[in-house]
């Protein structure tokens, strides 16, 4: 996985041991991750944090790209901006449909395959969300690392789950302790930052 930038705003969160999962459904709304033009659907996924090759392929039983369901892993990424969502089985006839390698994936639309073209190996920008039980699962060890989040997702995060923030027990402002306050004004800026959320450490 790509480092993020290290000249956008940070914030971190400490948070009550055994919460982060719960915080981790906010990548629903998407992450920024970089890649290069060209690198496979595999290769990306294999560069998260604890996204093991058999959890690839038994664990995440969906994937959408830009809003198109795949099957193949050995798919590029092309293009910048573009948007990958990962989900565990989904439940019903729909669920069936989407399902990677599904019997009855005939009836979804499919994928237009493009002509090969070179490939420049420039860096792109991937949109990445995560569901269900792929958020809960790989999402706290993708908070540990640092994400790259737009402010305004995570400002309206919290108002949906605002009793979440009844679990931070710390709060870091590029470097600098704030509190709820702090923290409500700091969000209210439309621009990405970069978001680390871990477990408290007590004593």
């Amino acid at each position: 996985m790509e480092s993020q930038p290290h000249n956008r705003p940070t914030l971190e969160l400490l948070v009550d041991p055994g919460t982060v999962p719960l915080f981790a459904t906010v990548l629903q709304g998407g992450i920024a991750i970089q890649s290069r033009s060209g690198e496979t659907l595999g290769a990306f996924l294999a560069k998260l944090p604890e996204f093991s090759n058999d959890y690839i392929i038994n664990d995440i039983q969906t994937i959408f790209l830009n809003g198109t369901a795949i099957d193949d892993l050995e798919t590029p990424l092309e293009g910048d901006n573009q948007v990958l969502a990962l989900s565990a089985a989904m439940p019903g006839l729909a669920g069936a449909i989407f399902r990677k390698n599904s019997f009855h994936a005939a009836l979804r639309t499919t994928f237009k395959e493009k002509p090969a073209v070179q490939q420049d190996h420039k860096v792109i920008s991937i949109t990445l969300k995560l569901f269900n039980s792929i958020a809960r699962d790989r999402g706290p060890a993708l908070l540990a690392t640092g994400v790259s989040i737009n402010a305004k997702n995570l400002l309206a995060f919290f108002k949906i789950s605002p009793a979440l923030l009844g679990h931070i027990s710390h709060i870091d402002l590029d470097g600098k302790e704030g509190g709820q306050k702090e923290l409500a004004g700091y969000l209210e800026q439309n621009r990405p930052l970069n978001l680390t959320v871990r477990e408290a450490c007590h004593d």
